[in-house]
């Protein structure tokens, strides 16, 4: 069971839920975002998270975030509480695909306060104690310039201590003035992680590149890079050279909202075991194939994460 950390933010989340009498579209209401969504399959498939975050204080939209988290056993002691404020949210759409796109409403979400006050302390006492910290594109994108400053700091005093830091890039271009602050803030952390994974939508815009491009160049300084194609194809690059492997079969989609997150989770909590490249790939798989099966982010609890018939090592 390793010991994580998750950086990142949690927001009320509006998903399809069929049609009213009269045809309108039906929402249901749960609590979602990429890196909590990682954070709450790692907790279920045995490791021991704390989340980082902030949230409103005393509304119930933030209660229920918290209550979320408690449910899921994740630990909410780095959780700063900042009164007045209501926390993110999003609506999905699909298309007939199941494809997801997302609409956000988050320009006063608590999570840009992040770093204000003592944050950076208490992510630093808990860092320490980890095995691993985990965030996301998404994560840098809504904490802001000083939050972002401040992180890098947090990030590379902790690699300097062998803690070892996960990055999925995570790319999301609403999020940003433009690609080129997204590219200062990526490559400003890149080189504290251990783990980065990303795929082609992210790098063609931000780089003009192939994800296999980079993932060899920065595989290359000691990283484990997990490049996924379009095809759902991985390739893995580590300094010793590329893990291949090819695609699954394909699974008939009904919401694709959290598949690269769930994907990332069971990827990471299988290295950390100390499992080979090829079946940390394969539970990554076979948990993101049960993911799109549901509608929202986040599996009903209870219900079978999809591993049971892989094997365990």
């Amino acid at each position: 069971m390793a010991k994580i950390t998750v950086l990142g933010e949690c927001m009320v989340e509006m998903s399809p839920d069929g049609l009213s009498g009269d045809g309108a579209p039906l929402y249901r209401m749960g609590f979602a975002g990429d890196t909590f969504n990682t954070a709450v399959y790692m907790a279920r498939l045995g490791d021991q998270v704390a989340y980082c975050t902030a949230l409103g204080q005393g509304d119930p939209f933030s209660d229920g975030v918290l209550a979320a988290m408690r449910r899921e056993g994740l630990d909410t002691r780095l959780i700063r509480e900042v009164s007045n404020r209501l926390p993110g949210l999003y609506a999905i759409v699909l298309d007939d695909s199941g494809e997801r796109k997302f609409h956000y409403w988050r320009e006063r979400a608590p999570i840009r306060d992040l770093f204000s006050e003592h944050t950076a302390d208490q992510l630093i006492e808990a860092a320490r104690a980890s095995d691993l910290v985990y965030l996301s594109g998404v994560t840098l994108a809504v904490i802001g310039d000083i939050g972002r400053a401040r992180l890098k700091d947090v990030l590379a005093y902790v690699h300097s201590l062998g803690v070892a830091v996960a990055l999925d890039f995570n790319y999301r271009p609403a999020l940003w003035p433009g690609p080129e602050a997204a590219r200062a803030a990526l490559d400003g952390v890149v080189p504290a992680c251990r783990y980065i994974s990303l795929s082609s939508e992210d790098t063609r815009p931000l780089y003009g590149r192939e994800a296999e491009d980079l993932a060899a160049q920065w595989a290359a300084g000691g990283g484990e890079v997990v490049a996924r194609d379009e095809s759902h194809a991985v390739n893995v690059h580590r300094p010793e050279g590329r893990t291949a492997t090819p695609a699954p079969p394909r699974v008939k989609a009904l919401d694709t909202t959290g598949a690269g997150d769930s994907f990332n989770a069971a990827y990471l909590s299988a290295r950390l075991a100390g499992l080979p490249i090829e079946t940390a790939v394969a539970r990554a798989h076979a948990l993101a194939g049960r993911v799109v099966t549901c509608r929202g982010a986040i599996i009903p609890a209870g219900q079978s994460l999809g591993l049971d018939a892989l094997p365990a090592n």
